[in-house]
């Protein structure tokens, strides 16, 4: 029974992560190689084990970063942004800018941001794994988890994979910073609101999720209108 459970559960967290993949994946106009779309995907699952292995050794060197609820303001913004996000999303970008950024099949201006985003999903499965099989999760927690972070890091890689084009159309380095930055940015975001366990939690990450989402369904039609007029 406890491991027919345990398969619902990887089952459930796995289905928003496909029909997120499948919504990206339709938008593209020319098809990318499913080879490639698998190794973006997968990488996103080694970008993962990267941030693990980092987490452990600053773990090591700060080990009262194990205890997040107690940590003052300052430490929870410093937890959020630089334990969390910063890590994360330099794991993410090394993927994707090794992977996608200099690939032949990087032709069309869309096709960073899936690929981009194919990394965001695989890392987001594999976060979901690693809480399953180590945490006490309830099917409520998963669920949650399901329309909150998996979709919020699709959204933060969409941010990373527009401004990647950005640079790439331009031979501009500051998008490369910002291909970083502003994931970054929304992701601490994103993490300081949940942590910070103030009365108006839920208000402002509906506000922050109200804002990052239309943002990034922005960017994509941005893109696929450029594909679409130079096709």
């Amino acid at each position: 029974m406890k491991y027919l459970l345990l398969f619902f559960y990887l089952v459930v967290a796995i289905i928003p992560v496909y029909a997120i993949g499948k919504y990206y994946y339709n938008k593209d106009t020319i098809k990318e190689p499913n080879k490639l779309l698998k190794k973006m995907f997968f990488s996103g699952f080694i970008s993962g084990i990267i941030v693990i292995y980092i987490s452990l050794v600053f773990l090591a060197i700060f080990p009262s970063l194990n205890d997040n609820n107690s940590l003052n303001i300052i430490y929870l913004l410093l937890y959020c942004f630089l334990f969390i996000s910063l890590i994360e999303e330099l794991s993410k970008f090394i993927m994707i800018y090794k992977t996608g950024y200099n690939n032949k099949e990087f032709d069309q201006a869309y096709d960073i941001v899936l690929y981009s985003v194919l990394v965001g999903l695989g890392f987001a499965c594999f976060e979901n794994f690693v809480y399953i099989l180590t945490e006490e999760l309830s099917l409520i927690t998963i669920l949650i988890r399901g329309i909150t972070a998996v979709p919020a890091h699709a959204c933060f890689q969409t941010f990373m994979g527009y401004y990647l084009y950005k640079s790439k159309k331009s031979n501009k380095k500051r998008y490369i910073f910002l291909s970083i930055f502003i994931p970054f940015l929304f992701h601490g975001l994103y993490d300081f609101i949940i942590f910070s366990g103030t009365n108006l939690v839920i208000i402002y990450f509906i506000l922050l999720l109200a804002i990052i989402f239309p943002l990034s369904i922005f960017k994509i039609k941005e893109l696929i209108n450029i594909d679409k007029k130079n096709m």
